[in-house]
């Protein structure tokens, strides 16, 4: 009830009161004033019957006319009065006024004989007035005397009944106005100490503080818009650190970008950044696959908190298979809450979970995919969503850059034409080697080979067929080659080979006559027969040096030795003999 309707309920009750008293009061005066009418109409009474007494003894003494017309005047008033009294009569009065008016019945027959008969004397007339009227006479005399003494009494009754009524009614209300007045306080010190309480709750920093009962007062309205403002403000602040979170974790994930990391483990780090994000209510499980080029199928390629059968079965996930493969080939982001039909990699003992599936896109096509666990039962939130957006595009950014970054490290490092290491890759490789070499205390060779011709087959047959030549050289060397070798290009027709962990040169002279044997083949370019050679020096650590350069020294000059034999072979360093 608002503080408006109690101070009206208060305010009507007090009216009300008062009305109800002016009513009773003016009641109370009608009464009154009905008693002071009977009061007059018994004097009337008692005058008339006095008056009728009058004229009797004057009628009995002189028996004149003006006598007798002034009687039956009276008693016709006292007859009139007597019919009015009748009308208002009280049930106690009725057989006092039942007397009188047979009173009044006999006193008309016993005196009107007496005033007819003429023949009767002054002394008969007046001893038979006193034997019959004077009786009758006394009797109603008697009968108003007790009237008026009931009359009396009940006015003092009214009197005294009246008067503790009021001192009652004035008392009760009163009393019913402290009442209300102290409900009505009582009601606002409850809610504005029920305020009081909150609003302290408020300063203190609570602003998740509740009322648990509302006054449905002015107050309480108050209170209520208060309480909506302060989980609105909470609401808010929750909103903004979220926001904060989930800047952080986005500035993590750029700033770790910048490290030079590989991308394996800097995909491994974004996947931890976002498992501790605090208001995203995942479990601290999860995977990050990249989408292989070739087979567009899904390579596991970071994990965190993952059982050791997931990590075995969801190594590479087929496009379309389980939620992360639906999330490849649908490009948008899956929820579930359990593992429902989607669910397809399942294992025994398999608890039940929930997951979110983020593809990564870049340009319009996915190519990684994020999956996070979900407790069961997890409800998506709208706030998940808009960080994993995020997260997703600062992820594509990352790789889109990773990627950059790599192409221009295999355009620094390898031949645009071939894809094999440049000189520069080369040499980091052949120290590389070196060290290793020296620390097995292995032989290693170096090998230069030069193609024979080469010129030839520009001049003659173009740079295109030219390169296609180069192409077709690059991987019938490789052909000739372990997976441990490497093979690269120094320059124009010039490249290099390295071959470690040796037992002797004979393997070495084995594999410089394959690739001899291997180069020379004819070459086919839109018709036409191309034919180049291989001349090869052959440089081996420890026995023709210790460094780089004194190798590549020994086997350009052992090369060169080829070349002065007639080309398309290959020759081994030879250490000059002192004379």
């Amino acid at each position: 009830m608002s503080i408006n309707h109690k101070l009206g309920l208060g305010f009507g009750s007090l009216v009300g009161m008062v009305l109800l008293l002016t009513m009773l009061a003016w009641q109370n005066m009608k009464i009154f004033d009905n008693m002071e009418l009977e009061q007059h109409r018994l004097e009337q009474f008692q005058k008339a019957l006095l008056e009728i007494r009058r004229h009797e003894k004057n009628i009995l003494l002189r028996n004149d006319a003006i006598s007798v017309q002034q009687h039956r005047h009276w008693l016709a008033i006292l007859t009139w009065l007597i019919d009015k009294e009748k009308n208002s009569i009280r049930v106690s009065e009725v057989a006092i006024w039942q007397g009188v008016d047979q009173d009044i019945q006999a006193y008309r027959r016993s005196v009107e004989p007496i005033f007819r008969d003429q023949g009767l004397s002054l002394t008969e007339r007046i001893a038979m007035g006193e034997s019959i009227t004077v009786p009758l006479a006394r009797h109603m005399h008697e009968a108003i005397q007790k009237l008026e003494k009931i009359r009396n009494s009940n006015r003092q009754f009214h009197l005294d009944w009246t008067e503790r009524f009021y001192a009652g009614y004035i008392v009760f209300t009163i009393l019913l106005s402290i009442l209300i007045v102290f409900f009505i306080a009582y009601s606002l010190h409850n809610s504005l100490q029920t305020g009081i309480r909150f609003v302290r709750e408020i300063e203190s920093g609570n602003l998740r503080a509740t009322i648990p009962k509302i006054p449905s007062d002015e107050i309480g309205m108050l209170l209520n818009a208060m309480q909506k403002m302060g989980s609105e403000l909470q609401r808010l602040e929750e909103a903004n650190i979220h926001a904060m979170a989930a800047r952080l974790a986005l500035s993590a994930l750029l700033e770790t970008s910048q490290e030079p990391l590989p991308l394996p483990r800097l995909l491994e780090v974004a996947l931890q950044i976002v498992l501790t994000v605090p208001f995203l209510k995942v479990e601290r499980k999860g995977a990050i696959f990249l989408v292989d080029e070739k087979t567009r199928s899904l390579r596991m390629v970071a994990s965190q908190g993952l059982d050791q059968d997931v990590m075995q079965s969801c190594q590479e996930v087929a496009p379309g298979v389980c939620m992360c493969g639906r999330a490849l080939n649908e490009g948008k982001l899956l929820f579930s809450s359990y593992m429902d039909e989607r669910h397809d990699i399942r294992h025994p003992g398999m608890s039940e979970h929930g997951h979110y599936c983020l593809p990564i896109l870049s340009r319009g096509s996915v190519q990684a995919v994020m999956t996070l666990y979900l407790a069961a039962g997890h409800q998506q939130a709208s706030e998940d969503e808009a960080l994993l957006a995020n997260v997703a595009f600062t992820l594509s950014g990352i790789l889109e850059r990773k990627r950059l970054e790599e192409r221009m490290r295999h355009m620094a490092h390898h031949d645009m034409l071939t894809s094999l290491p440049n000189r520069v890759l080369f040499n980091e490789h052949l120290s590389l080697a070196l060290a290793k070499a020296a620390r097995n205390q292995r032989i290693l060779a170096l090998m230069l080979i030069d193609l024979d011709h080469f010129k030839n087959v520009n001049d003659t047959l173009g740079h295109a067929a030219g390169d296609h030549v180069l192409i077709v050289t690059t991987r019938r060397i490789r052909a000739c080659l372990r997976a441990s070798d490497l093979v690269a290009r120094l320059g124009g027709d010039e490249f290099a080979v390295i071959l470690s962990d040796l037992i002797d040169r004979e393997g070495v002279a084995r594999v410089a006559d394959k690739i001899v044997q291997s180069v020379c083949q004819p070459i086919t370019w839109q018709g036409d027969r191309a034919t180049v050679g291989a001349s090869i020096g052959i440089a081996l650590f420890p026995d023709h040096g210790m460094e780089e350069n004194e190798l590549m020294v020994c086997a350009d000059m052992a090369m060169y030795k080829v070349k002065e034999r007639g080309r398309n072979g290959y020759n081994f360093y030879e250490i000059p003999v002192s004379s």
